[in-house]
């Protein structure tokens, strides 16, 4: 299903902001260049050309819904149940969710985007930066983009302070001020790169910590208004696998989408990390 127009041209809109605002900081600290050496120079352009490869291949792709046979098995999985003390039959796994608009079961983890119109596997959050929404299988690409583009600003951000120094210390040393004109405009690209470094800076770290406890940022966020997460302890996630595990799954899923089938309730053990337990929360 395509991406609705107003979301596309967002989504076109901030690429086009964004590498514009590194070319022409690029073009800054190549005019302005004094101890700008080869190897500063090889080293930002591979920071640039790896954030803008990242942030163009997490546009938009983040994966469908499992269905048909595949998702027939995961449904006969999903509501397996046993008899009560009661006599009354007691559900082991959370029910799943149909979707209203995409008229389909929605596999666990996945969620309807209003802004672009169709259920998202392994559901993050819709980013307008992208113009699309982070999910299963563009979760990775969206943490790299992170972590290029976290490490280009502040790269940037010590080069413009570089060049900011050199040129107020040769003014100084030569007793004139030919150069007071490029101050205002070094002084707002370094702005600009610490701002992005700051905001991206930010988000890889939140990321990081969704990664290794086996979160995204609705099951974060939302948790008390969803169905198959409140189904467990408070304190318990079900797809928590550990933190090696975790990675495996965001990093090396070889673009498959994985089945999450949830754990029977009379199963599950207390999870403990140093996120997320019984004594405190950062979740």
């Amino acid at each position: 299903m395509a991406v609705p127009l107003q979301v596309y041209e967002l989504g076109n809109a901030c690429k086009k902001f964004l590498f514009s605002a590194e070319l022409i900081g690029m073009l800054t600290l190549l005019t302005f260049q004094n101890k700008l050496t080869l190897i500063i120079g090889i080293r930002l352009l591979i920071e640039t050309f790896a954030a803008g490869y990242f942030y163009l291949k997490c546009s938009d792709s983040a994966g469908e819904p499992i269905q048909e046979q595949q998702d027939y098995e995961m449904g006969e999985i999903s509501f397996s149940s046993q008899r009560g003390d009661n006599g009354q039959f007691e559900s082991q796994t959370p029910d799943r969710n149909e979707c209203q608009e995409c008229k389909i079961v929605q596999p666990y983890r996945t969620k309807h985007c209003s802004k672009c119109q169709k259920c998202i596997p392994k559901y993050d959050h819709h980013c307008f930066w992208i113009g699309g929404c982070v999910g299963e299988l563009n979760h990775r690409m969206y943490w790299l983009f992170l972590f290029f583009q976290c490490l280009l600003c502040f790269d940037a951000l010590l080069q413009f302070q570089n060049q900011f120094t050199f040129y107020s210390i040769y003014d100084e040393e030569f007793g004139h001020d030919q150069y007071q004109p490029y101050y205002f405009f070094i002084l707002i690209m370094a702005a600009t790169s610490f701002g992005f470094g700051i905001f991206t800076g930010t988000l890889l770290i939140y990321h990081t910590m969704l990664i290794l406890t086996g979160k995204t940022t609705w099951e974060h966020t939302k948790r008390d208004k969803i169905s198959y997460l409140n189904f467990y302890p408070k304190y318990y996630h079900p797809y928590n696998y550990g933190f090696i595990e975790n990675i495996k799954l965001t990093f090396f899923h070889k673009s498959i989408l994985s089945h999450w089938i949830p754990p029977q309730k009379d199963q599950i053990q207390e999870q403990c990390n140093i996120f997320d337990n019984k004594y405190y929360s950062c979740c």
